[in-house]
């Protein structure tokens, strides 16, 4: 696994979350002011949302990101922007698509360095065909596929926290307890919990559970989209705050 090292000093928990951000989204301007924020703050690792037809999995907040994205995207336009995105960012690098996204984009052909893993939603995908796999653990699965999809995996398991589409409130959602629990009878890969984080808040509340990080996708596109970039700031000020 590559290590990586940054020239500011971070909290500790800035390194434990993971924030969604959908490439080229509102538009490649914000993108990139919002990414070097991101690196700005030692957030751990960026989950780079690559556009697909059909969002199934996704709520409405990240559902129009894809409508609104993928019309301005290709293959080389992929290629070459993710090579920024690398240039920029200097920890985990995670491409979060479907596999109608992942055959588009011809992700398999992309240079290993470009990225860290890939997280397909709706398929599973060999580890000799990618730089790395991160697999999607819910409650619903059995004991072997939990141990298959923990032999896949590198970097760290997503952890759903509940069944459901993304942005939904984490406040009744406790499955990813039990999920966890089971997750470490097999292995001890680093559990990030996802689905209805919003806040500092939130993001504790889910470590004093048992996980090792959060993740952030519906919250974080609202920041964005207020259009306001001292916001943006102001938001990723107050999920870093230990």
């Amino acid at each position: 696994m590559q290590k990586y090292s940054s020239s500011n000093e971070h909290n500790e928990l800035a390194r434990k979350l993971a924030l969604y951000l959908p490439l080229g989204y509102p538009n490649w301007e914000m993108f990139y002011r919002v990414l070097q924020e991101i690196e700005g703050h030692g957030i751990g690792c960026v989950e780079i949302g690559l556009p697909v037809s059909n969002p199934f999995m996704d709520g409405e907040t990240i559902k129009k990101t894809h409508e609104l994205t993928l019309p301005t995207l290709n293959a080389d336009v992929v290629r070459e922007e993710l090579i920024k995105v690398r240039n920029i960012f200097s920890s985990r690098i995670v491409l979060m698509t479907y596999a109608e996204g992942l055959e588009n984009f011809k992700i398999k052909e992309l240079p290993y360095w470009i990225y860290d893993a890939i997280l397909c939603v709706d398929g599973v995908q060999s580890r000799n065909d990618y730089s790395g796999i991160v697999r999607i653990f819910s409650e619903s699965m059995s004991d072997l596929e939990m141990e298959q999809a923990i032999n896949e995996s590198t970097h760290f398991a997503y952890v759903v926290s509940a069944a459901g589409k993304t942005g939904g409130d984490l406040s009744s959602q406790h499955a990813y307890v039990e999920t966890i629990k089971r997750l470490r009878k097999f292995s001890d890969l680093p559990a990030f919990v996802g689905f209805g984080i919003k806040d500092n808040k939130g993001i504790k509340e889910v470590l004093s559970n048992g996980a090792d990080g959060a993740v952030i996708g519906s919250e974080f596109i609202r920041q964005i989209d207020s259009n306001n970039f001292a916001d943006i700031t102001e938001y990723l000020n107050s999920i870093c705050e230990s």
